[in-house]
């Protein structure tokens, strides 16, 4: 089955590794178990991810 979810420890190059996934009302599957980041790096991902947006939209988001 196709997959979306990059998180997902199941995707595999766009692909799920299981084999009869069932899809919940959200969109996914009822499988999913969501890769975990240390905090430091999920606010590092973040902090860079957010000025990007800033730089790209020149500041409309605030500044936070």
């Amino acid at each position: 089955m196709k997959c979306e979810f990059d998180y997902c420890i199941y995707n595999e190059n766009y692909f799920c590794r299981l084999d009869n996934v069932e899809i919940n009302e959200t969109g996914m599957c009822s499988e999913c178990i969501i890769v975990s980041l240390p905090e430091k790096t999920l606010a590092e991902y973040k902090r860079k991810q957010l000025i990007k947006i800033i730089d790209k939209y020149d500041g409309i988001c605030g500044n936070g």
